[in-house]
């Protein structure tokens, strides 16, 4: 080892952080992690409470909403349940996951939330775990991935006050 490497620097007293500081700083940095979790729990509550209309509806039309644990769609004549027993996970402060077993595997449908959580964007749309290539080409898994290639094609969605 070099000389500097080894070398031990002093540090005057009145240079030492006392340790109140530094548990004052791991108290903030707690409080602002408990902070966003709270935020990510308040957006994940909006978004079970709206419904989700195509950007510039005015909240007028078709729509998708999580009804009774379930997320269904709402084309203005019938409801549609699309998945089943969901569960809703913040994935960060501008993410939500939402879930749902199908198979052997879980569908999971990942929104990108913008202008202060008012907007919705579907950012990704997957199965875990990832089907094997035997499983996407039958005619059930050819199905499914036509199926999640319309889904990543579904225009920005707004929140909207629940109707119903």
């Amino acid at each position: 080892m070099s000389k500097i490497a080894e070398r031990r620097l002093r540090v005057k007293p009145s240079q030492r952080r006392p340790q109140h500081s530094i548990t004052l700083i791991l108290a903030i940095m707690g409080f602002v992690a408990s902070c966003s979790n709270a935020d990510e729990g308040a957006i994940a509550d909006k978004f079970v409470v709206s419904e989700l209309h195509f950007l510039g509806t005015f909240c007028e039309g078709p729509y998708f909403a999580v009804r009774d644990g379930n997320y269904i769609s709402f084309d203005g004549t019938e409801y549609k349940t699309l998945l089943r027993n969901i569960t809703i996970t913040a994935a960060g402060p501008d993410r939500l996951s939402i879930s749902s077993e199908v198979g052997s595997g879980n569908f999971i449908v990942t929104y990108l939330l913008k202008h202060d959580s008012t907007v919705a964007i579907i950012e990704s749309v997957r199965m875990e775990p990832e089907p094997t290539p035997e499983q996407w080409a039958t005619g059930s898994g050819i199905e499914f991935r036509d199926a999640i290639e319309r889904m990543k094609k579904i225009d920005p969605l707004v929140l909207c006050t629940a109707t119903t």
